[in-house]
């Protein structure tokens, strides 16, 4: 089977065994423009299905204010069960927190420096 993959201006995108994988490229700031584009792809990508995510934001740059709360409205949990976040300081810690803090997603939402740890919790999510 193919792998297909989706590269946006922000993140490059596929499926593999269930699970949306979006990393996050080393370029600007995600704007609302971006977020957009990279949720149309994973709808794309998906099909309509409802699935877990693993989101690899150690390139990161940073999302801004529309971008975030995009992410998070209440429409999103219609695509993602559950968002595994992987990070690598403890700046990206202290940004995921206050991001799940803040804004509470409608998902679960788990930050890991592991990507084995992430992909088992986010295994253990699906429904």
């Amino acid at each position: 089977m193919e792998l297909r993959e989706i590269v946006t201006r922000t993140e490059r995108i596929w499926i593999a065994d269930g699970i949306v994988h979006c990393v996050v490229l080393p370029t600007a700031t995600h704007t609302l423009d971006d977020a957009h584009e990279n949720s149309r792809a994973v709808d794309e990508l998906a099909e309509g299905r409802k699935l877990p995510m693993l989101l690899d934001t150690r390139a990161s740059r940073g999302l801004d204010r529309d971008a975030r709360l995009y992410y998070v409205r209440p429409e999103a949990a219609d695509r993602v069960s559950a968002l595994a976040m992987l990070i690598d300081s403890q700046v990206g810690r202290m940004f995921g927190s206050f991001y799940t803090n803040v804004h509470r997603p409608p998902f679960p939402l788990r930050l890991f420096n592991s990507e084995g740890d992430a992909l088992v919790w986010l295994k253990e999510q699906v429904v």
